[in-house]
């Protein structure tokens, strides 16, 4: 699987993620924290299909690290943009959201590396 089909089969997995640590952050209600977290994951995975993905090729650690930088990077300017928040809630709910959602890919890659072969024997 590529990099790309990896991190847009898990858009919903993502967004759900981020938009539960946003509404818990105290962003606002459910509704809205879900579709700011919608638009803003929109745009990060358009940017990547459309420009970064080819460069985000290393498996492991290093390709996820610099995704997760982009993401953090799109994501904190969408909500710039919105102009709901001061500076300092967006980029540390940016941080949060993408840390927790990081943890969730990490830990699907670290999974799919085990070789489970030799379990069931």
């Amino acid at each position: 699987m590529n990099v790309n089909a990896f991190f847009v089969f898990h858009f919903v997995q993502i967004v759900l993620v981020e938009s539960i640590v946003m509404w818990r952050m105290k962003w606002d209600v459910y509704r809205r924290s879900f579709v700011d977290a919608l638009m803003m994951n929109f745009a990060s995975m358009l940017g990547l299909l459309l420009g970064i993905g080819p460069y985000i090729r290393g498996a492991g650690p290093w390709g996820l690290i610099l995704f997760l930088t982009y993401c953090v990077m799109a994501e904190g300017i969408v909500l710039m943009l919105l102009e709901r928040h001061d500076r300092k809630k967006i980029w540390t709910t940016v941080l949060v959201a993408n840390l927790c959602s990081g943890i969730l890919l990490a830990g699907e890659s670290f999974i799919s590396w085990i070789d489970f072969s030799g379990i069931f024997r």
